[in-house]
C-alpha cells in the first residue's frame, strides 16, 4: 500500500511539538516553531537509494522538497512511498536508511506520526491504546497517566535520544526497567537495566516468577525478552513515579535503587 509523508527536522529547542501540531501548521504551508530548516541532502542519497530497491519490486516512489529547490535550506520533504508501518520487512529498510539521520516525520493524511521515528520531547507509549501514544508530557502528567495503568499493562517513555524507561504493572506493583542506547546508526549498542531495590532497603520486597513479564517494545524493533530463572522485583508505585520523574528530567539512573543489568535477556 502507497501513503504518502511529511518528513522533517526538529529544531533544537525546549518547544513542544505534538505530530497533530505540527501536521496542521504543514497543510497550512507554514514553518512551525518546534521544527528547523535543514539540509536534506543525506535524506534524498538514501531516499534515492530505496527507491532504486524499491522499483525493482514494482513499488512507487516519489518525493518533493519544500520550499523547491531549496535542497540545503529545506523546510520538509514530501514522500510518496510504500507504507512505512507496514509490512515488517519495510519497517526494517527504513529503520536502516533513515533512523540515524536523526529526522522525523508523519503520515500526510491522518497526521500520524511513524511509529519508529522519534519525538520532540518524548512521547508515552501504552498496550492499553497501543496506536495512540502521548507526546510531550510534563512532570505534572506522570501521576496521572501511572495510575491509570491497568494490571498487565505496560507504559513506555521514550526521550529524545532514543533513550527509554517502561514498567509493567504486576498487581499493586511494577516491574521497570531502563535503557538507553548510544549510536542511532547502530541499534545494538545500548545498556538496559531492571530496577530493584538494594538489599538494605526498609519497604517491603515483592517478586515475582521471572518470565511472565514482556514489556519490550521500541522503535529499533519487536524484540522479544529471553526465558532466564530467577524472580524479578517489583517496585512500588511512588518509586515507579519518582524513576519515571528522573528520567523525563533527564537526569541519569536514581542510585538509591540497584540496577540489574539485563543485555543478555533482551538483546
Amino acid at each position: 500500500m502507497t501513503r504518502s509523508y511529511y518528513l522533517w527536522k526538529w529544531a533544537d529547542n525546549s518547544l513542544p511539538g505534538p505530530p497533530a501540531d505540527v501536521h496542521g501548521t504543514l497543510l497550512h504551508g507554514e514553518m512551525q516553531p518546534a521544527l528547523q530548516s535543514f539540509d536534506t541532502r543525506p535524506l534524498l542519497k538514501k531516499l534515492e537509494s530505496a527507491a532504486a530497491e524499491g522499483r525493482k519490486r514494482g513499488e512507487e516512489w516519489d518525493w518533493e522538497v519544500t520550499p523547491p529547490g531549496l535542497s540545503e535550506q529545506a523546510r520538509f520533504v514530501f514522500v510518496t512511498c510504500p507504507e512505512l508501518d507496514h509490512p515488517h520487512e519495510m519497517r526494517w529498510r527504513m529503520i536502516d536508511r533513515f533512523f540515524a539521520l536523526d529526522v522525523s516525520g508523519c503520515d500526510a493524511e491522518s497526521g500520524r506520526m511513524v511509529d519508529f521515528f522519534l519525538p520532540k520531547l518524548n512521547s508515552f507509549e501504552s498496550s492499553q491504546a497501543p496506536n495512540e501514544p502521548v507526546f510531550d508530557i510534563t512532570i505534572e502528567d506522570l501521576p496521572i497517566l501511572l495510575r491509570d495503568i491497568r494490571v498487565d499493562s505496560y507504559v513506555l517513555l521514550t526521550n529524545r535520544r532514543n533513550h527509554f524507561v517502561q514498567c509493567v504493572k504486576v498487581g499493586h506493583r511494577f516491574r521497570l526497567e531502563w535503557r538507553e542506547n548510544y549510536d542511532l546508526a547502530n541499534l545494538s549498542r545500548f545498556d538496559q537495566w531492571a530496577a530493584e531495590y538494594p538489599p538494605d532497603a526498609t519497604v517491603h520486597r515483592q517478586f515475582v516468577p521471572a518470565g511472565i513479564v514482556d514489556i519490550h517494545y521500541h522503535r529499533d524493533g519487536d524484540r522479544r525478552r529471553k526465558t532466564k530463572s530467577g524472580d524479578e522485583e517489583i517496585l512500588r508505585y511512588t518509586d515507579t513515579l519518582r524513576i519515571f520523574e528522573a528520567f523525563l528530567r533527564g537526569e541519569p539512573r536514581p542510585m538509591q535503587y540497584r540496577w540489574q543489568n539485563i543485555n543478555h535477556i533482551v538483546a
